[in-house]
């Protein structure tokens, strides 16, 4: 998040080489960081005011503005920007589903044999 707010004061030929810069454009990673700032305004302003009762609320409130994003982007865009995922945690179950295939592989019987 830091890194792509950095990146509305940053000229084009200084951006560092971001894997989701080479796969989204700037505009739509500028537009998807704009309304993760507009979300946390308002719910930094909320809990700041009387209405900070109903925060819990509002948190839930952001699976909404999550849902709402997939009429914005594509999935492609909000796979390389907002990835539910991390990166070790992906790699992690990979590792998990090679290990089932192969543990499948190996238990299923040749039918040559009977």
């Amino acid at each position: 998040f830091w890194e792509r707010i950095k990146l509305y004061m940053m000229p084009p030929k200084h951006q560092p080489d971001f894997s989701f810069l080479r796969h989204v454009p700037l505009r739509r990673v500028h537009l998807f960081t704009l309304v993760q700032i507009i979300c946390l305004a308002v719910l930094w302003i909320l809990k700041s005011t009387f209405l900070a009762i109903i925060f819990p609320v509002m948190i839930l409130g952001l699976m909404v503005v999550r849902k709402l994003l997939d009429l914005m982007f594509s999935q492609h865009d909000l796979a390389w920007m907002d990835d539910l995922l991390p990166d070790k945690d992906k790699k992690k179950d990979d590792d998990k589903k090679k290990k089932k295939k192969k543990k499948t592989v190996v238990e299923q019987p040749d039918s040559d044999e009977e």
